[in-house]
C-alpha cells in the first residue's frame, strides 16, 4: 500500500476535525440532550423521578444560553455588506443568485443534509448562494468562508435582511428564493420576493409536523406551513406521501416530487465492492433514537447470530445492551465509508416505522446504491421502487429480506442509470429550472 502523502493527510485531518466539531455541536445541543433526557428516563426509575428537575434546569440553561441578547450590529452590517458584493458579482458575471433559508447548520465543507448538499451542488453549476443557516447562540461568530460565491448568514440577521436581499437591484440575474424549513415570520417575505420578480420554492425536506410531535420543530406552526404551499410558485416535496400531504394543506397549489440524491463524483473510479465471509451487514448515519431502532436492530442481530452488524455514526444513546454480533464503530469520515461499504454484503435503514418514516426520502439509500449495496429497510414509502431494495413491515421480514439481499449481486448497470438520474447536479440544475430573470 502506498502512503499517503502529506497533503492527503492534511485534507483528511481537516476532514477529520470538521467531523469532531459537528459532533460535538449535535451532543450538547438542546434537542439532541433533550432527547437523551427522555430516552433515559424510560429506562431508569430513578431518572424518571428526577426528569422534571433536569428538564427544569436543561431549560433554564437554554433560556440563558439565548439570552445573549440582539445579534451584533457589527456582523449585521458586515453580512449586509458582503451581500452587496455577492450581488454585484452576480450581476457582473450575469450568474444566478439563491438565497436559501436552510434550517440546518452551516457549510461546513463536508457532506450534510440537503440543504447542504444543495448548495454545494448549485456553487459547482456556478450559482452564488446566500446561505442562511441555524445557530444556537447569538454571540457565536460567523464560519470561515467556504467558496467565493458562498455567502453565510444565521437565521437571526437573515431574518433582519429579508427585505434587502428581495429588493436588491439584480440587473436580470436569474434568482430564486428557496424556504426549506417554515420557519414562523419567514412567510411574511413571499410575497415581498414574487413581487420583486424571485422565483419562490417552498422545499418541502420533512413532515415538520410529525417532527413536532416528538418534540423535534417546537417551533413548528401549521398554518406557517399552508401559507408557504399556498403562496409560493411551487412546494418540492422529497416524497410521495408528502406531495399528497402538502397537496391535501392547500388544494389547487403546484406541488411536486423533488426526492434526495448522491453527488455525481460520491464514489471514486477505483471502487470495488468485494463482501467478505461471513457477510457483514452495514449501516451509515445518525443513531438518535427518536427515528433509528434500537430495539429492533437488536432482535434482528439475535434472529441471525451468523451476519455480524457494523454500525458508523454518532449520537447513539447511552447505555445500550446488544448482542455481540453488532459493532459500534463510531463516526467516520465520508471520504473513509467506502472502506467499510466495500466489505459489506448489504446495507439497511432500521428506522422506526410511523408518519414520521413515511415522510422520508432518506439520503443514505442514494449512498448505498452508489456504493452498488443491495438495501433492507423498515417501511418507506418513497423507496418502495428503488432498485436492489427491499422494504419490510415486520423483523420476520426483515430477517428473510436480509437473507435475500445476501444473496444478491446487483447489476451495475442498473444502479449506475438509477444514480445517474439521481445526482445532486441534476437536482441543482431542477432548482434552477424555478428561478426568474431579475425584473424590478
Amino acid at each position: 500500500m502506498h502512503e499517503p502523502s502529506d497533503q492527503s493527510q492534511q485534507e483528511l485531518q481537516a476532514q477529520l476535525q470538521a467531523l469532531r466539531q459537528e459532533h460535538r455541536r449535535v451532543v450538547t445541543s438542546f434537542s439532541y440532550r433533550l432527547g437523551l433526557l427522555l430516552t433515559s428516563s424510560m429506562r431508569s426509575p430513578g431518572r424518571l423521578i428526577r426528569l422534571p428537575l433536569d428538564l427544569w434546569r436543561l431549560w433554564r440553561e437554554r433560556r440563558a444560553a439565548m439570552g445573549a441578547g440582539a445579534a451584533d450590529p457589527q456582523l449585521v452590517a458586515q453580512i449586509a455588506d458582503e451581500w452587496k458584493g455577492l450581488a454585484q458579482r452576480a450581476r457582473e458575471e450575469q450568474t444566478p443568485l439563491v438565497v436559501l433559508f436552510s434550517g440546518t447548520t452551516s457549510v461546513q465543507g463536508t457532506r450534510g443534509n440537503r440543504p447542504i448538499r444543495q448548495t454545494q451542488a448549485l456553487l459547482r453549476s456556478g450559482a452564488a448562494v446566500f446561505f442562511s443557516y441555524h445557530r444556537s447562540r447569538t454571540d457565536e461568530g460567523l464560519p470561515e468562508s467556504q467558496h467565493p460565491l458562498l455567502l453565510q448568514s444565521p437565521v437571526d440577521i437573515t431574518l433582519t435582511l429579508l427585505e434587502t436581499l428581495a429588493t436588491t437591484d439584480l440587473q436580470g440575474c436569474r434568482k430564486l428564493f428557496v424556504v426549506s424549513y417554515p420557519l414562523p415570520g419567514v412567510e411574511r417575505f413571499v410575497d415581498l420576493f414574487r413581487q420583486r420578480g424571485w422565483g419562490v420554492v417552498y422545499d418541502c425536506r420533512d413532515d415538520w409536523e410529525e417532527f413536532a410531535k416528538v418534540g423535534m420543530a417546537r417551533w413548528f406552526n401549521a398554518q406557517v406551513e399552508r401559507r408557504l404551499v399556498r403562496d409560493c410558485d411551487v412546494t418540492l416535496c422529497v416524497s410521495g406521501p408528502l406531495v399528497s400531504k402538502m397537496q391535501s394543506l392547500a388544494p389547487g397549489s403546484r406541488v411536486l416530487l423533488m426526492p434526495n440524491a448522491v453527488e455525481r463524483d460520491y464514489v471514486s473510479a477505483d471502487y470495488r465492492r468485494q463482501p467478505v465471509q461471513p457477510s457483514i451487514v452495514g449501516y451509515f448515519g445518525h443513531l438518535s433514537p427518536a427515528w433509528f431502532d434500537w430495539d429492533a436492530l437488536r432482535r434482528v442481530a439475535e434472529m441471525r447470530p451468523h451476519l455480524r452488524f457494523e454500525i458508523i455514526g454518532h449520537s447513539e444513546p447511552a447505555g445500550l445492551q446488544l448482542p455481540a454480533n453488532i459493532a459500534l464503530l463510531g463516526p467516520k469520515p465520508w471520504h473513509a465509508l467506502h472502506e467499510y461499504a466495500a466489505r459489506w454484503s448489504v446495507a439497511i435503514i432500521p428506522f422506526r416505522m410511523g408518519p414520521l418514516a413515511d415522510g422520508v426520502d432518506p439520503i443514505k439509500i442514494y449512498e448505498y446504491l452508489a456504493l452498488q449495496l443491495p438495501v433492507v429497510s423498515f417501511r418507506m414509502p418513497q423507496i418502495a421502487s428503488y432498485p436492489y431494495t427491499w422494504m419490510v413491515d415486520s423483523l420476520e421480514a426483515f430477517c428473510r429480506a436480509l437473507d435475500d439481499a445476501c444473496r444478491c449481486q446487483p447489476d451495475a448497470g442498473v444502479l449506475g442509470d438509477f444514480i445517474a438520474n439521481n445526482t445532486w447536479e441534476v437536482r441543482a440544475e431542477q432548482l434552477l429550472g424555478w428561478a426568474k430573470a431579475g425584473r424590478e
